[in-house]
């Protein structure tokens, strides 16, 4: 595997001191600046605690994220959105040597049991991953993770020199992995305004060397305007992923000639580590996907002893890009074994068949169930609760609340959990009911 220092700006060096050779977009506006601004903070800082950035504007947080890497020392990302409950579980864990970021989502200060280790986690990358999970955490990657995935990726698409649009946070693996593809692979990051997309204006750029990343719901939301849908089908392919699309959205958009293509991937391999081609796609493949140069995925048992071909199991992965653990503890070497399950036909091709946890994935983002029941009776407004995800056409899976005790505190409890949790793992739908059913009648866990 590619080491850190071994990919560590040995590539983009000068790119990334280029003004605009690399960037554009309405979200790059004041990158250079803000990069500058970041490597004067960086210059003069002496601590041994790691660089936590949690900037809202996607320009500053890529530049505090791509200054700490170019000085070689370790980097937390965080979700400026975060919760109070959130920000109290990533503050139990890692202590920030320098904040970058709005004041408002800075963490609270404790006292931590065990402190950072800057040798041991030297040029460390920790990606959020699960967000309300039980407790906040973070996969490890190192420069060197992430560029792997980043060329397995291009050589993949045949996509050297390719415009990659990020409409994704860039506190998401998805929403940073565009600028590690345009600096590593010598083509342009374009940082895209998510609410002009939606709006239905589509980027200002020609869409015939264009990669965008977007999760189901984004493409769910696009296909309402007839202007996104006419630039979107003129694009080299529309990288889906985050979560599964449903049937219906997978019928639309090849109705439409949309040139998607599906991924499966996750933080842990550094976003995408299998796709299907849009041209396979488009010809009416079946949702499969095939694993990238550097990877390689079987349906296995709980020990990752390889199925049969088309027998269901826990999808194992083994490549270049996966991550060397959740901080603060290493991950064994070998393949890993994801939450999810799924088959891999004759000819290697993967197809997941959901999680095997009781995670919800919505919009693109996962939310564990049992973290957000613990907020809601925090709130000491209900007797009891149990959180599940229900299907959803725009949403892939929406929150949905099931609670039993005074029926009428619904607009109470949405208030309560405003500054509890992100946006995002808050229940779109509240249902009360006289006793609360378990296990099986409830759809799982």
């Amino acid at each position: 595997m590619e080491s850190a220092r071994q990919g560590n700006l040995t590539h983009w060096r000068t790119r990334l001191a280029a003004r605009a050779s690399w960037f554009g977009g309405p979200g790059a506006k004041g990158l250079a600046e803000a990069l500058a601004a970041v490597r004067q903070r960086i210059k003069k800082y002496r601590g041994s605690g790691p660089v936590v950035v949690a900037e809202i504007k996607p320009a500053a947080y890529l530049a505090g994220v791509l200054a700490a890497v170019e000085k070689k020392l370790p980097v937390v990302l965080a979700n400026p959105r975060w919760g109070r409950g959130e920000r109290a579980q990533a503050a139990a864990q890692i202590k920030p040597g320098l904040w970058l970021g709005d004041n408002k989502a800075r963490w609270p200060a404790v006292k931590l049991g065990k402190a950072f280790d800057g040798d041991v986690w030297a040029e460390a990358i920790l990606i959020p991953t699960g967000g309300t999970g039980g407790r906040v955490r973070w996969a490890v990657h190192t420069w060197g993770t992430l560029v792997a995935a980043a060329r397995a990726q291009v050589k993949f698409f045949e996509a050297e020199g390719c415009v990659h649009v990020s409409t994704l946070p860039s506190w998401h693996v998805g929403g940073l992995m565009p600028a590690v593809r345009a600096l590593e692979t010598g083509g342009t990051l374009w940082l895209e305004n998510w609410k002009s997309l939606e709006a239905g204006q589509p980027p200002k750029i020609p869409p015939g060397n264009v990669i965008i990343s977007l999760v189901p719901t984004q493409l769910h939301r696009l296909l309402m305007r007839k202007a996104m849908v006419a630039w979107l089908s003129g694009t080299r392919a529309i990288l889906l992923g985050g979560a599964a699309p449903t049937a219906e959205l997978l019928r639309r958009s090849r109705k439409m000639r949309l040139p998607v293509a599906l991924a499966y991937g996750m933080t842990e391999t550094a976003a995408v580590v299998a796709a299907q081609r849009p041209e396979d796609f488009l010809a009416g493949e079946p949702p499969v996907a095939t694993p990238l140069p550097h990877a390689k995925i079987w349906a296995g048992d709980q020990a990752g002893k390889r199925l049969r071909s088309g027998e269901k199991g826990r999808l194992w992965i083994q490549a270049s890009s996966l991550f060397s653990g959740y901080y603060p503890a290493k991950r064994a070497k070998g393949p890993f074994g994801t939450e999810d399950c799924g088959v891999v036909d004759k000819r290697g091709r993967v197809r997941p068949l959901g999680r095997m946890d009781r995670v919800i994935i919505t919009g693109g983002e996962k939310v564990h169930p049992a973290e957000v029941e613990r907020e809601i009776r925090a709130t000491g407004l209900v007797k009891d609760v149990r959180v599940i995800g229900l299907p959803d056409a725009e949403w892939g899976e929406r929150v949905v609340a099931i609670f039993t005790g005074n029926k009428r505190v619904e607009k109470k409890l949405r208030a309560a959990l405003a500054g509890r949790l992100a946006s995002h793992a808050q229940p779109k739908e509240w249902l009360w009911v006289k006793k609360l059913p378990r296990g099986k009648e409830m759809g799982g866990g």
